[in-house]
């Protein structure tokens, strides 16, 4: 109110202004006085005028809307008791959305058309976002605003801006979410069919990431909870970015970069996994009862508190990398320079194992059936080393192997599928020769 009275002040002191100057001002009319002289005035008038003008608006405050629902509606918004439908929705900068849930009961607004906020606009910012549930038929824009509410679309995308601060959960269907840099979100994310979620750099989502056919990607220095893709969905960790949960993917690359930190296990059950130099992993990467292609990599100096398991595929450790155990049934296993491994190394089925210069194994190193073990110069092995199938067994002069096994077990207990050899009977024989 006290911006629209301004707004009237300015008017009123413009007319004065005007009235002023034409009474102080000869009037000219037709060819009665000097021609010259009438069009001087009026140019001199219109300058003048325009400047004062010019100034008092440069000074005039922007106008805010504050809409209540109920009450005061946005212009192509009706309805009532708790249930509203509205048109393309657009919300000016500072402009504000105010709910009151009637007896108690969430309020929900059906937007017919794209969404769109403002820079500092506000909606329910003084609520809880479940009192109000958007759904919405086009694409949504929250530029930088304040929103406390649900958004459900079906095939459009949602788009949560720069610097936005955005209380509840997102949700399409068939669409894209992308959170753009240093936004804060508390809540949830979900693309429920298909659909790519992509968080910018420094944001905040202190609730799960969820898709079911789609990409998840995590910019750098930013903080989530659990990234799942249910069916099928590359899952990329930027730099530095923390993931307080699980990392989980039905088919698709999982990628964390430098110095990221993921507080539970990673697993995929098709696909290859890389976790980045000084990453850490604080639960185990993958295991044989759902995860049956793809190799593992730990760059340098990588931490996985937990086992590293592979059913079809290698498994390296970089230098300086550590695990509580390796086990692959179906690739090699190869620890770097001064790594360190808490269990047992294990190959199932095939896979060659190599334990690098100055690396310290405190379970047992074993080759099941096929594959040769290497233990490098200055190594350590608190346990045995064993080839019980085919494969050299090669350990250097400096290195320090146990003698016997110990109790550490392989990882997931790493199952083994020996050749076998049909036996043919008699019978056969006679009939074969018969032929």
């Amino acid at each position: 109110m006290r911006k629209l009275l301004n707004f009237i002040k300015f008017n009123l002191i413009a007319a004065q202004l005007i009235g002023i100057y034409q009474a102080k001002t000869p009037q000219y009319f037709g060819f009665l006085k000097n021609k010259r002289s009438w069009g001087k005035h009026c140019r001199h008038r219109f300058l003048r005028l325009s400047f004062v003008t010019s100034l008092m608006l440069g000074a005039l405050p922007a106008y805010a809307f504050i809409y209540t629902f109920p009450g005061v509606l946005p212009l192509g918004c009706s309805g009532g008791n708790g249930a509203y439908v509205c048109g393309a929705l657009t919300l000016g900068n500072n402009d504000s959305i105010n709910v009151t849930p009637i007896l108690g009961k969430p309020t929900f607004i059906t937007v017919n058309g794209d969404f769109t906020t403002g820079t500092s606009s506000k909606i329910n910012s003084t609520g809880s976002a479940a009192d109000v549930n958007f759904l919405v038929y086009g694409t949504t824009t929250i530029g930088g605003a304040t929103v406390k509410a649900n958004i459900t679309s079906t095939d459009w995308v949602i788009n949560i801006g720069d610097n936005s601060t955005y209380a509840g959960t997102a949700k399409t269907d068939n669409a894209a979410i992308n959170i753009g840099n240093s936004a804060s979100i508390t809540g949830s994310i979900y693309t429920s069919v298909t659909g790519v979620i992509d968080v910018g750099i420094a944001s905040t989502v202190s609730g799960s990431l969820n898709t079911k056919t789609g990409a998840i990607n995590v910019g750098a220095s930013s903080t989530t909870g659990s990234l799942t893709s249910v069916s099928a969905g590359a899952v990329t960790v930027g730099a530095d970015a923390t993931i307080n949960g699980n990392i989980a993917t039905g088919a698709g690359a999982v990628t964390t970069g430098d110095r990221s930190n993921v507080t539970g296990d990673v697993t995929t059950k098709v696909g290859a996994i890389t976790i980045g130099t000084d990453a850490k992993v604080g639960g185990k990467i993958n295991n044989l009862d759902t995860s049956t292609a793809g190799a593992v990599t730990l760059k340098n100096r990588a931490i996985a508190t937990g086992s590293v398991i592979t059913d079809a595929g290698a498994a390296t450790l970089g230098a300086g990398s550590q695990a509580a155990g390796v086990a692959s049934k179906n690739g090699a296993i190869t620890i770097g320079s001064n790594g360190k491994v808490t269990g047992s190394l294990c190959t199932g089925n095939s896979g060659a194992i190599t334990v690098g210069a100055g690396s310290t194994v405190s379970g047992n190193v074993i080759s099941k059936v096929a594959g040769a073990v290497t233990v490098g110069s200055l190594a350590r092995v608190t346990g045995a080393v064993l080839v019980l199938g085919e494969g050299a067994r090669t350990i250097a002069a400096d290195a320090t192997v146990g003698t016997s096994q110990n109790n550490s077990k392989c990882a997931n207990d790493v199952a083994t599928q020996r050749p076998t050899v049909t036996k043919i009977k008699s019978r056969q024989w006679r009939q074969l020769f018969m032929r």
